[in-house]
């Protein structure tokens, strides 16, 4: 709805005879055609009837030239908004992506149109002094100038409404696809026209955190993506969500590990990417996957993972009460010691495992003698009840272990 805003510049007569205004008042359709032909024949813009029908053009020049008379006359009806016309024309010409430079240039058109109108009514015996001639020309453009500041300020407020509205129709329309509704052949097919995104072909679907290093306000953890995705022409589309970031990135010609090596110099903090799927039906539960991944690297970390590299710990993830029970059944024992001989364990042992089972390289890596390492893992074989080098106890604990360190102790 169009807002009344207030005169920017005292407007009325200032000089312009009612008399004269009233001629041209009484020829409005000839007067409107004029300007409709100057349109026509200088204004490119308006040309491409697809924007703009003639009907649409003839009522809408009408509307703005009675209405400017009417402000030079001082003789606006009681209660009509003054810039009603201006504001309107304004706010349907952005609703037709008419570009705002030739709606001005038609504005300007339309000043010259009525300044030759009120010269040739002046000369033809309307009353007026030649020499005030200047006067009416000042009032003239004064009044153009205003109305033309009442359109574009009318057709911005439009535009940004229409991008507002087409940002949430894209973020409706990614929604839907990651709750899965790809899998509806019309509903992907529309998606992806509206997103500029292949109905078919491979996708990276890539979930990031909202907030730099985990926080509830801030950058998000992965700096203008898709900007520096198309600057390598790849496209993708990305939203804000309010567990995160994520992006749905088409790789057509590209690689994965391309798009990751693209988008690794602008993280900021954890972030994931799901193997590539085929089709938008797929990216619904690429985007859990995703999801999951991300969810093992802990609060605080800056890196860029991908689900392949962390299918332990995903594991774990989906399926928490497995994984609480896992601690349970298997090192309660060791959790319950005092923090200090607790944390020696558990390193002792997760260590022990990443360097293939050797005491000796646990030693070096632990800064300890190599009998330390061994006391200690009898000490936690002793209390757990497990075998270290036993095949099935030691799978068993090594996904304990992980299980701990994702905070499920």
């Amino acid at each position: 709805m169009a807002v009344e805003t207030p005169d920017v510049v005292q407007l009325g007569p200032r000089g312009v005879p009612a008399t004269l205004v009233g001629q041209l008042l009484a020829d409005i359709d000839g007067v409107n055609q004029r300007l409709v032909d100057a349109i026509l024949a200088d204004n490119r813009g308006y040309l491409d009837s697809s924007l703009v029908s003639l009907a649409d053009l003839r009522r809408s020049c009408r509307n703005n030239v009675e209405r400017v008379l009417q402000i030079l006359a001082d003789a606006v009806p009681d209660g009509v908004p003054r810039y009603g016309p201006a504001r309107e024309t304004g706010r349907q010409r952005a609703l037709q992506r008419v570009p705002l430079d030739d709606v001005l240039r038609s504005y300007r058109l339309g000043g010259r149109v009525i300044w030759q109108a009120l010269l040739e009514a002046a000369r033809a015996g309307g009353g007026i002094d030649p020499a005030d001639l200047l006067d009416v020309g000042t009032s003239v453009w004064t009044v153009v100038d205003a109305v033309s500041s009442e359109v574009a300020r009318s057709y911005r407020e439009t535009e940004l409404d229409l991008i507002r509205q087409d940002d949430q129709r894209r973020n409706a329309l990614i929604d839907q696809l990651l709750r899965g509704r790809g899998r509806d052949h019309g509903f992907a097919q529309t998606a992806a026209r509206t997103l500029g995104l292949p109905a078919d072909g491979r996708y990276l679907v890539v979930a990031a955190e909202a907030a730099e290093d985990g926080g509830t306000a801030g950058r998000p953890a992965l700096a203008c993506a898709a900007d520096a995705l198309a600057g390598c022409g790849i496209r993708s589309v990305w939203q804000l969500r309010g567990e995160g970031l994520v992006g749905l990135v088409a790789l057509e010609q590209h690689g994965a590990d391309a798009v990751l090596a693209e988008l690794r110099p602008r993280l900021r903090g954890r972030a994931a990417a799901a193997p590539p799927v085929t089709g938008l039906d797929e990216v619904g539960s690429a985007y859990e996957m995703a999801r999951t991944a991300l969810h093992t690297l802990a609060p605080g970390q800056r890196q860029l993972i991908t689900l392949d590299e962390r299918l332990p710990e995903s594991l774990l993830m989906r399926s928490p009460e497995l994984a609480r029970r896992l601690v349970e059944v298997t090192l309660r024992p060791v959790l319950e010691l005092p923090p200090h001989e607790r944390d020696a364990l558990l390193t002792t042992v997760a260590t022990w495992f990443s360097v293939n089972c050797s005491a000796a390289h646990a030693a070096a890596t632990l800064y300890c003698h190599r009998n330390t390492v061994l006391n200690r893992l009898n000490r936690f074989e002793e209390l757990t009840g497990q075998r270290l080098h036993h095949r099935a106890d030691s799978l068993t604990l090594g996904l304990a272990l992980i299980a701990v360190r994702l905070g499920f102790d």
